[in-house]
C-alpha cells in the first residue's frame, strides 16, 4: 500500500505561510507542555508536542495562532467513557487549574515579527483535536505561567 501524502493546504494560501512551515518528517524528541513550562527561556529553541485543544475554539479565526494542550496532563472528553461532549478537545472535564498549567500558545510570525493574519485550521490537517509537534523559539513575552512558541516548523502526524 503506498504511503499517503499530506493533506492539501487548500485553506491556507501558499503565499502567506512561510515555505517549509509544514514538516512531513517528525521533528525529533519533544517536550509536553507541562514539562516545557518548567524552564521557560525566551528566545530558546524548543520542540513541543500535544493536541490542538484546551478551549472550545483552540484555533484563532483570521490569525495564525492555536492553543496546544498537553496530552498527558489533560484528558480529552472523548477518552472518558460515556461522555458525549461535542467538543472533546476542550477537555471541559479537567479543572481550570490543570488547564491553565497545561496549555501553550503557538503562533506563526511574518518576517516583521507580527502574527500572520490567516487561520491555521486545515493547514496540513490541523484541526481541533489534532496531535501536532512544533519546532520554534520561545517568544520573549513568555514566562513559566504563559508559554508562547513562535513556530518555525509544524508536524502533523497521520491521524488515526
Amino acid at each position: 500500500m503506498p504511503a499517503s501524502s499530506p493533506e492539501p493546504q487548500a485553506q491556507a494560501p501558499a503565499n502567506s505561510l512561510p515555505e517549509g512551515l509544514l514538516s512531513t518528517s517528525p521533528l525529533g524528541d519533544a517536550l509536553g507542555v507541562v514539562e516545557a513550562r518548567k524552564d521557560v527561556k525566551p528566545d530558546a529553541n524548543i520542540v513541543i508536542t500535544g493536541y490542538v485543544g484546551g478551549l472550545a475554539a483552540p484555533l484563532v479565526d483570521g490569525r495564525s495562532i492555536f492553543t496546544l494542550a498537553d496530552a498527558e496532563a489533560m484528558t480529552r472528553c472523548d477518552a472518558v467513557p460515556g461522555d458525549g461532549c461535542s467538543t472533546p478537545w476542550d477537555a471541559c472535564c479537567v479543572s481550570s487549574e490543570i488547564k491553565t498549567a497545561s496549555i501553550a500558545s503557538i503562533q506563526v510570525l511574518d518576517t516583521d515579527g507580527t502574527v500572520l493574519k490567516q487561520t491555521l485550521e486545515g493547514f496540513g490537517g490541523i484541526k481541533p483535536g489534532s496531535t501536532v509537534t512544533v519546532q520554534g523559539k520561545i517568544d520573549p513575552g513568555s514566562s513559566n505561567s504563559v508559554l508562547i512558541v513562535n513556530a518555525e516548523k509544524i508536524h502533523v502526524p497521520e491521524q488515526l
